[in-house]
């Protein structure tokens, strides 16, 4: 049984709190990835992917040189262990319909897991079968 915390990225990038938006999509582009941790006062109060930058963003009409990254993060943070099996995060991910997922280690997050994670893992598993 293979466990997410062998796929996830590690180590958790953030952004402040009080950061705009373009100030984390920079952030974001600089470090080539597809969501960042908010934070405040180092924890953690929400996540912000592409998708947010898109959808609420730019075809919401904001000027990200104005608009804090609070206004468009999600608050709701989901987690799961890193010991807990790969499928099962697949699984839960395809049921929330969520795209990157924290994973933790004694309530700490310790990484993201992604969907490409998952498309890397599945791959890497289909070709191990052959």
């Amino acid at each position: 049984m293979d466990e997410i915390g062998d796929f996830m990225s590690s180590p958790v990038l953030t952004v402040d709190s009080e950061s705009t938006v373009q100030e984390a999509a920079q952030f974001m582009h600089s470090h080539n990835i597809g969501a960042v941790i908010v934070s405040k006062y180092d924890k953690p109060v929400g996540i912000v992917t592409e998708r947010d930058l898109t959808q609420k963003v730019v075809a919401g009409g904001l000027d990200p040189d104005s608009t804090l990254i609070t206004e468009i993060m999600t608050k709701e943070l989901r987690t799961m262990d890193r010991y807990l099996p790969v499928d099962e995060a697949n699984e839960y991910m395809h049921k929330n319909k969520i795209r990157h997922l924290a994973i933790t280690e004694e309530d700490k997050i310790v990484g993201m897991l992604s969907v490409k994670d998952l498309v890397g893992y599945y791959t890497k598993s289909f070709k191990m079968d052959e």
